[in-house]
């Protein structure tokens, strides 16, 4: 069985695929918005460029299958990895993102083209009866590639070293790359791709986008809670120490709840639902820097393990529907992208009036999405 979810060819380069992709996105991904915080740009602007990040990915999504049907999925995400490259080359260097604010956001973009790949690629490879398995270790491997990076991180920016970290961020995208040839296949491309998605999207009743959307209020907790952490402690240092040692505590609970969703995936969807909400409520009942730190090391921990739950679920719904595979994966990201743009911009908006305070809302609508999405869920289950 060991073999099955671990050894098999294919896993083990999407394994090693998403280690080498967190590796080099650790820095927009894990330190994103502190990086554009530290280079001086407001709250709600960093709001605003999220959400026409999110736009312009939204509307370019579609390309996934149009490219990867014709070049392959791995050409799709080394052009993808172009732009990562782009993005990260700005965020190092705060006087050229000012002048070329337009190119970066362009760049913020189009590095989501490949975002429909991971389900793209789990979707056309693993198995269902041990999918949360897979997820588990797929999870830890995105885990490993993070720690080491968020090191190579706090290391590059405390002593001011840029250019290095620039050419490992390089290196790990092309090995990205790499690892994703050895399993590339090329995806059957429906006629008028972008018309079936976006029809898709708006006229079907399923829960499969509706899941996805709500996912959004994640996805923007998850890219701002280390800002609100950083803005706390006020401490560059300190603020790598505190997600470093989060990071590492990951590791105990991702690959025991890979073998609970294979047995009972309600439950599991409940169990890690409930963790989750508990843990935002004392986001929003506290700003000791010490219970924060502390939370802030529970919330990563449990989020992986949250992911590995909810993923495992819509990679189900993926498999076991009629539609195609990857027209599936890409109307998921295109719902979720969509509602960012709408959320992110609301946010923007209120942000100019009550400032930092905006937290409070970003942690007000996790807690609702989480419900709603675990009963979306079980009404699929069903």
């Amino acid at each position: 069985m060991f073999k099955q979810y671990f050894l098999k060819n294919e896993y083990k380069y999407m394994y090693l695929s998403i280690f080498f992709f967190n590796f080099a996105n650790a820095l927009s991904e894990t330190f994103g918005t502190v990086m554009l915080y530290k280079a001086g740009l407001p709250i709600y602007l960093i709001l605003l460029l999220y959400g026409i990040r999110f736009l312009i990915t939204g509307l370019i999504t579609p390309l996934f299958v149009t490219i990867s049907h014709r070049v392959g999925v791995a050409k799709c995400i080394l052009i993808s990895n172009i732009f990562s490259i782009i993005n990260s080359y700005f965020m190092l260097n705060s006087a050229s993102l000012y002048r070329n604010i337009i190119i970066f956001v362009f760049a913020l973009g189009f590095m989501g083209l490949s975002n429909p790949s991971s389900d793209a690629l789990c979707s056309n490879y693993v198995d269902n009866e041990h999918r949360g398995k897979f997820n588990s270790f797929y999870y830890i491997s995105k885990i490993t590639g993070t720690i080491c990076a968020s090191l190579l991180v706090a290391w590059g920016v405390l002593n001011n070293n840029t250019l290095t970290l620039l050419i490992v961020i390089i290196i790990f995208f092309l090995l990205q790359y790499l690892a994703v040839l050895k399993i590339d296949y090329k995806p059957k491309e429906k006629t008028h791709i972008f018309k079936s998605t976006i029809r898709y999207l708006l006229k079907s009743k399923s829960r499969y986008k509706i899941i996805y959307a709500f996912r959004t209020n994640h996805i923007i907790e998850r890219l701002f809670v280390p800002l609100y952490l950083y803005i706390i402690l006020n401490n560059f240092a300190l603020f790598s120490v505190v997600v470093i040692i989060s990071l590492l505590f990951q590791f105990l609970t991702i690959f025991l709840i890979g073998k609970y969703t294979d047995k009972n995936l309600v439950r599991s969807n409940n169990l890690v639902s409930s963790i989750r909400i508990v843990i935002t409520f004392i986001y929003l009942f506290t700003k000791n820097k010490v219970i924060v730190s502390l939370n802030k090391n529970i919330s990563d921990n449990f989020e992986k393990v949250y992911e590995t739950s909810i993923q495992t679920s819509i990679q189900n719904i993926i498999k076991d529907s009629k539609e195609n595979n990857d027209l599936l994966s890409s109307v998921g990201q295109m719902s979720l992208c969509f509602t960012e743009v709408i959320v992110l911009g609301i946010l923007s908006l209120l942000a100019i009036f009550i400032g930092k305070n905006i937290f409070y809302i970003i942690f007000v609508l996790s807690i609702i999405s989480t419900i709603f999405i675990n009963i979306n869920i079980k009404k699929d289950k069903k």
